[in-house]
């Protein structure tokens, strides 16, 4: 597994994770349930998506004949 596709799989990690906050929060029927959306759920997508796009950006380009 190369460095590229191991940044890749902790983004989708971080995403599935924040995903699943963003999901719980929607029905968890309490007023910290905002709290956890916002202090939880959306940095850790946030997270994932920049990791991504940092790891696009910062991996090698590599010549095909």
């Amino acid at each position: 597994m190369t460095g590229l596709e191991r940044r890749i799989r902790w983004s989708g990690i971080l995403v599935t994770l924040g995903i699943v906050v963003l999901v719980g929060s929607l029905f968890w029927k309490h007023p910290l349930s905002f709290m956890s959306f916002l202090a939880v759920g959306c940095p850790l997508v946030i997270a994932g998506v920049l990791l991504y796009l940092y790891s696009l950006s910062a991996s090698k380009a590599v010549d095909e004949p």
